[in-house]
């Protein structure tokens, strides 16, 4: 009886230890609480103040980094974000960590250049999709940055608009919906790797066709094509295109075939 009485009084005082002073009489009533607060901890709701026993999350400072909701972001009434996707860096990166660890050829040398290359295009293409968030607004589509210090660390905070102009154009990276001529997604918006649209915004001395060698890839003269990376969620993209009546040529890539 004196063994149990002394295991019961070291395990009472172990228990008091995690008290304030002040508050060891009331274990049992603090003990309720400390089951509550791990329930609202798991529930995602802040523990109660009036217990003194708290849970303190230990958290990756890369949490958000991807969270594809960026529900912090402060936007006016007539502004949607549309939320993150992460599917087309991942997917090179993993084709990277295949082409260099197992070397599906007969050159080793040429399995490496290839898996170094798809893994950093892989982390390129994984920062963009953290710091660029496809915007629509009241009457435009654009591009802006997170202002966020750093990127990963904490759910979006605000964004602004982006710091470089359009690489390739100079332009500003926000385009008119009444400017449309065409929008689309390859290979396909059930796959989406690239978002395509063309806009007759940017003046025509300004517009570039480019090319594929010797073979011009936009002949017409009705619009300047634009192509950025899947880094935002193909199907709320479509819906946002298609709520702002953004002019559309044809059926949507994947959809040639489906019957109505």
């Amino acid at each position: 009886m004196k063994l149990l009485s002394l295991i019961f009084a070291l395990a009472g005082s172990g228990a008091a230890a995690f008290l304030q002073p002040n508050q060891s009489p009331q274990l049992q009533h603090n003990l309720k609480h400390e089951k509550q607060n791990n329930i609202d901890f798991v529930n995602g709701e802040e523990p109660s103040k009036s217990s003194s026993l708290q849970m303190v999350a230990i958290r990756s400072p890369f949490w958000h980094a991807f969270d594809s909701k960026d529900q912090a972001v402060s936007s006016g009434s007539d502004e949607f974000v549309v939320d993150r996707d992460f599917s087309v860096a991942t997917i090179l990166m993993v084709v990277g960590i295949w082409l260099t660890c197992f070397g599906p050829s007969n050159y080793p040398e040429v399995d490496m250049i290839g898996g170094i290359f798809h893994i950093w295009f892989g982390a390129f293409i994984g920062k963009q999709t953290m710091k660029t968030r496809a915007v629509f607004t009241k009457d435009s589509f654009e591009l802006r940055t997170v202002t966020n210090k750093h990127l990963g660390l904490q759910a979006d905070k605000g964004l602004a608009p982006k710091e470089r102009k359009n690489y390739v154009l100079g332009t500003d990276n926000k385009w008119k919906y009444s400017s449309f001529v065409n929008w689309d997604f390859f290979p396909s918006v059930d796959l989406p790797i690239l978002v395509y649209f063309k806009e007759t915004q940017t003046p025509k001395e300004m517009q570039i066709k480019g090319s594929l060698g010797a073979r011009q890839m936009d002949r017409r003269d009705n619009g300047q094509m634009h192509f950025f990376p899947a880094y935002a969620n193909a199907k709320q993209l479509r819906e946002q295109f298609e709520s702002h009546r953004c002019q559309k040529i044809g059926p949507v890539h994947g959809e040639e075939f489906k019957k109505k």
